[in-house]
């Protein structure tokens, strides 16, 4: 439960951010469910590729530009 309250407060900053915090999910998985495992992780990947990409990355590049 710790741990899905910290995502949820983690969410919230993000939002804070102007970060979309669907770039950020748990999930609850047991050792045996690796195709679930598999499949989530496509599922996941896709999203992200769809939103483009991090702002935070985006960032970070341009400062580098500027150094």
């Amino acid at each position: 439960m710790f741990a899905a309250r910290r995502i949820e407060y983690i969410k919230e900053l993000l939002t804070k951010l102007k970060i979309d915090p669907v770039r950020l999910e748990m999930y609850n998985l047991s050792a045996a469910m690796g195709p679930k495992w598999a499949e989530l992780c496509t599922n996941f990947t896709g999203k992200i590729r769809r939103l483009g990409p991090s702002p935070i990355g985006l960032a970070l590049a341009k400062r580098k530009i500027k150094e």
